[in-house]
């Protein structure tokens, strides 16, 4: 931030409304299809990307509301600790029509993203930016790299679904608070659509906040003071109700992703809200190493001088936005715009296990930043009229960077393993998750090896990882290095003693390796744990007739034929 060194008046700064619109021009109706266009082509290079290992198949495939739906279910359902009942019906229409196919759950959410940038344009008109900014900003939401993960990711559908309800609720909002003929019944559509938003996904509860900012920033003069409250009032009721739904669903979630909830003091916390939208802000400027993970990391017990120094950067934007509010009057709108609809995934709690910091939190945040870096590159061209055409030159190759950046990040969402090296090689391990994660994809194909070396590596960041263990486990026992099976099953089932399928696993080692006594007390295990299985009895028969215990065998052979017949 520049500092005041002489008392000479600075000429103000163009604002981003004038006071009446021109009529458009026929470029300016043509003008909205280039940044749909660039969505569009961006996106389909990813259609042939597969399904990650990253919630994909448990949002979709694995979904018993997404495949074999029924409007009675999915209003009745919880996923991944979310409440998003739209979402899933947009799932079971993917479904329905391609199964298992990832290319239809892309295709789905890329038209999505291609509506949204249209609509974009749209409020961007209706807000009365310059023609000249409106088009760098709806290509820069079409096309900048930190969009990639809304789109690209599956089990991230549901982020460019609640948007557009979003933007949908903004743009009949501001027909209302014009004073259009049948405003009530624009009142209405924005009403509906942010209840469809909180449908789609509980993040649309920051619409509210986000009406004030427009409201502030188009200043109605047909609405009252009573008025504008009396109009947000039903908007905030609907958001504390999915608000709290919200919370109950996500602290009642049995998702385990390896997430700390009880990592960092109440200061740290603060630390924490004051850095992420700074990192947030470095990623929209600088959009390198994007991860599917990001990690608030401690060293030697403390976190790094950065988030020490980002309350007092946070506090200088919010000087800056203030004692430039009339110069610059953008900068203060595109925060609060940015703010507004990030605030509910900062950091100042952990709910279930849903990550602290993730670029999807953005889809719609990042249109209050766009507008300040589009209006600050043009105001630095007034201002420095003799670099203007480098200005002009240098934000023209930023912004094809962006394309490129883009381009390259859809690729790196081509499959689990991709997307997971992508993390691991930018320094996130989360905790280890990202570790087991290739490990799975590994184990998938057929790659034991690397698969191990994954596991081992999981286990070596997090000890307490038990699904690694039993992963790392079962492919030790197909590669018939049975001693280290057992350990790994072993220490497992310390960590989770009521999974029948491991017992059974570790009772049938040890039935291979002539350790009869020890097999009898996996298979009894087994039994206890699911008296009707009946295999169980039969294996546990065998065991004791290598003992040559035929009593005891008899015994296990009739309660099988019992428990068979019961069945």
């Amino acid at each position: 931030m520049a500092k005041k060194i002489q008392k000479r008046p600075v000429s103000p700064i163009k604002p981003a409304r004038q006071p009446a619109a021109a009529p458009p021009t026929d470029w300016s109706r043509l003008a909205v299809w280039v940044p749909v266009l660039l969505a569009f082509l961006m996106f389909a290079s990813g259609l042939n990307n597969g399904m990650t290992g990253i919630d994909d198949h448990t949002a979709t495939t694995d979904n018993p509301v997404v495949t074999n739906f029924s409007l009675a279910s999915v209003f009745n359902h919880f996923n991944l600790g979310m409440y998003a009942p739209l979402t899933w019906i947009g799932y079971a229409l993917a479904y329905a029509i391609g199964k298992e196919n990832a290319l239809m759950y892309h295709l789905l959410s890329m038209l999505v993203h291609v509506f949204n940038t249209w609509l974009v344009y749209r409020l961007l008109v209706k807000l009365e930016i310059r023609q000249n900014l409106v088009l760098p900003i709806s290509i820069l939401f079409a096309i900048h790299p930190i969009q990639v993960e809304s789109v690209a990711w599956i089990a991230g559908f549901s982020t460019p679904l609640y948007s557009m309800f979003c933007l949908l609720s903004f743009l009949f909002y501001l027909d209302y608070a014009a004073d259009k003929p049948g405003r009530y019944r624009f009142y209405a559509l924005a009403l509906g659509m942010f209840v469809l938003g909180c449908l789609a996904k509980s993040t649309a509860v920051t619409v509210p906040l986000t009406l004030l900012i427009l409201d502030w920033w188009r200043k109605p003069a047909r609405l009252t003071r009573l008025q504008q409250w009396a109009g947000y009032a039903p908007f905030f009721l609907i958001a504390l109700g999915f608000g709290l739904l919200t919370i109950y669903s996500r602290e009642s979630a049995v998702i385990q992703n390896g997430t700390v909830t009880d990592a960092y003091t109440a200061f740290e916390r603060v630390l924490l809200v004051c850095y992420a939208p700074l990192f947030y802000l470095y990623k929209m400027i600088l959009p390198l190493q994007l991860n599917i993970y990001y990690s608030f990391d401690k060293v030697d017990g403390q976190l790094p001088w950065q988030y020490f120094a980002s309350p007092l950067v946070v506090a200088g934007m919010a000087w800056a936005a203030w004692r430039y509010r009339r110069e610059a009057p953008y900068l203060a709108i595109g925060l609060l715009f940015f703010l507004s609809n990030i605030v509910v995934a900062l950091p100042f709690a952990t709910l279930g296990t849903f990550e602290l910091c993730a670029d999807h939190y953005n889809y719609l945040a990042c249109i209050g930043i766009f507008f300040i870096l589009a209006e600050g590159w043009q105001a630095l061209q007034q201002r420095f009229p003799d670099m203007s055409g480098a200005l002009r030159l240098a934000g023209q190759i930023w912004l094809l960077a962006m394309v490129v950046l883009c381009f390259r990040q859809i690729r790196v969402w081509k499959d689990t393993i991709s997307v997971v090296s992508n993390a691991i090689d930018n320094g996130y391990y989360f905790n280890g998750i990202v570790f087991m994660g290739r490990g799975v994809a590994y184990g998938d194909l057929g790659r034991q090896p690397e698969a191990i070396e994954d596991f081992s590596r999981a286990i070596e960041v997090n000890p307490t990882m038990r699904d690694a263990y039993k992963f790392r486990g079962s492919l030790y026992a197909q590669a018939g290095q049975m001693d280290l099976a057992l350990a790994d099953l072993n220490k497992y089932v310390t960590m989770d003693s009521a999974d029948v399928v491991t017992w059974n696993n570790i009772a049938m080692i040890y039935m291979r390796k002539q350790q009869l006594p020890q097999a009898i007390e996996a298979f009894t295990k087994t039994i206890q744990l699911k008296p009707d299985a009946v295999v169980s009895y039969q294996n546990r028969a065998r065991v004791y007739e290598m003992m040559g215990n035929i009593e005891m065998m008899q015994a296990d052979l009739r309660k099988a034929q019992e428990v068979a017949g019961r069945k």
